[in-house]
């Protein structure tokens, strides 16, 4: 029988998949530390982060049962970053999405050679991964005004509330 996604862009869809389940982690995470600093405003933004790139990995593993692709859960490294302010909240943000869109644009290259259906599919990614980015972007700007000090974090929680 003949396959409709090459055993490369199987291989890379599954890496893109764990790659999702890493950012939904990451998120959690800072989820987590914002709570426990009494800035569940500011939580809910990665909590939202975390639903997403469960959403995305979601997209993915159906994307490739629906064209009937041998499906593997890779494995997912432990998140671990350390955290000393909103900015490195930021930074860690931003460059999980900066990770994220380079790695789907090298995706959808590998499918525009293999298979149009799922070139297809990458660009419907890409343009969400566009308002992520967007968000990641919006982010930093506004913990870079709130700079290393937690009392402006506790207002920016409390203005979102």
């Amino acid at each position: 029988m003949d396959k409709l996604i090459s055993d490369g862009l199987r291989t890379a869809l599954v890496e893109q998949f764990g790659h999702e389940i890493f950012n939904s982690m990451l998120y959690i995470y800072i989820a987590g530390f914002l709570k426990n600093k009494g800035l569940d405003n500011l939580a809910k933004i990665f909590e939202g982060q975390y639903n997403e790139e469960l959403s995305h990995a979601k997209m993915i593993f159906d994307f490739m049962t629906d064209l009937n692709a041998d499906f593997q859960v890779p494995e997912i490294n432990r998140v671990d970053v350390e955290i000393n302010s909103m900015i490195d909240i930021a930074h860690h943000y931003l460059a999980r999405e900066i990770v994220t869109t380079n790695s789907l644009d090298e995706l959808k290259s590998l499918a525009e050679e293999d298979n149009p259906v799922a070139e297809e599919f990458l660009r419907d990614m890409i343009k969400l991964q566009r308002h992520e980015y967007e968000e990641a972007s919006s982010f930093l700007d506004k913990a870079e005004i709130v700079g290393n000090n937690w009392m402006n974090a506790l207002i920016w929680d409390s203005s979102l509330g």
